[in-house]
C-alpha cells in the first residue's frame, strides 16, 4: 500500500461533495443565505458547464478570512464539535469553496459593510489566493467558477471519479 498523494486526495474528497453543475449552484446558494442574503442571481453559462456566476447581497466575506475562506475544514461558524447541537446554517466544514477550487477556476468578488471597495480574489486548485485586485461591485458576494483544467469540453464534472453504482 502507499499514500496518495494531496492533490489525488482533495479531489476523491471534492467528488463527495460536488457531483454536478447542481451541487456547484446548491453549495454557492447555501453560503450566500449564510451570509445573510436577501437577493441572489445565478447566471449560467452552457447550462452552467462553461460558467456559473452566484451573485448575493450578504455580509460579505472580511478581507482577514480572505487568506482561508477556500481552504478545507476552515469555518466561522463553528468552534468546536458541542456547537454542532445548536447549528443553524447550511454549511459548517469549510468544505464548499474548496471542494470547488479543486475542480474549478473559481473567482471571489467579496466587500463587507465595513470596506471602502469590493476585492477579486482568483483561487488556485488549492483553495489559496493567487492574485487580488480592487472591484467595483457593491456589498455582498459574487463567485464565478469557469471550465478549468480539471473541468473538460465535454463536461464541466466528467473527469471527477465516480463509484460504481
Amino acid at each position: 500500500m502507499k499514500q496518495l498523494p494531496a492533490a489525488t486526495v482533495r479531489l476523491l474528497s471534492s467528488s463527495q461533495i460536488i457531483t454536478s453543475v447542481v451541487s456547484v449552484v446548491k453549495e454557492l446558494i447555501e453560503n450566500s443565505l449564510d451570509a445573510g442574503a436577501t437577493s441572489i442571481d445565478v447566471k449560467l453559462e452552457n447550462y452552467g458547464f462553461d460558467k456559473i456566476e452566484v451573485r448575493d447581497n450578504g455580509e460579505g466575506i472580511k478581507a482577514a478570512d480572505a487568506p482561508v475562506m477556500a481552504m478545507k475544514y476552515y469555518t466561522s461558524k463553528i468552534n468546536s464539535h458541542e456547537d454542532l447541537e445548536n447549528l443553524t446554517t447550511y454549511g459548517f466544514r469549510g468544505e464548499a469553496l474548496g471542494s470547488i477550487c479543486c475542480v474549478a477556476e473559481v473567482l471571489i468578488t467579496t466587500r463587507t459593510a465595513a470596506d471602502n471597495f469590493s476585492t477579486q480574489y482568483v483561487l488556485d486548485g488549492s483553495g489559496h489566493i493567487l492574485s487580488q485586485k480592487p472591484s467595483h461591485l457593491g456589498q455582498g458576494s459574487y463567485s464565478v467558477t469557469q471550465a478549468g483544467l480539471q473541468w473538460h469540453h465535454l463536461s464541466s464534472l466528467q473527469s471527477l471519479p465516480h463509484r460504481r453504482k
